[in-house]
């Protein structure tokens, strides 16, 4: 997972939602990519999260070509606040089977 969190202020709002677009479709396409999506955060009304997903981080790797790399400094410079930048290595994942097993649990504390 790569995630990329990035303050908008209103005067560059739409210049920065246009140039971290901009990476989306290629990204989307890109051998192993699960999902790329741009989040606007409700609570933090000028923050910007581009989050991606990879099957492997070699292929995540492999996407930073030299056009996004441009694409995301370039956010970064209109932004004038440091980003937060992760990179985080996901060992096992699970579904929405979890959250029966955690109901269950709930309801039985419950009784």
């Amino acid at each position: 997972m790569f995630s990329l969190e990035i303050m908008a202020p209103d005067r560059v709002r739409t210049a920065l939602l246009r140039t971290l677009g901009s990476v989306l479709e290629p990204t989307r396409v890109a051998p192993g990519c699960r999902s790329v999506r741009l989040f606007a955060d409700l609570d933090r009304r000028k923050a910007l999260v581009l989050v991606e997903e990879w099957e492997l981080r070699e292929q995540f790797e492999r996407n930073l070509d030299a056009s996004k790399l441009n694409a995301i400094v370039g956010a970064i410079e209109l932004s004038g606040e440091p980003p937060v930048v992760r990179i985080d290595t996901v060992e096992r994942e699970e579904g929405v089977d979890v959250l029966g097993l955690h109901r269950s649990a709930a309801d039985s504390r419950v009784r």
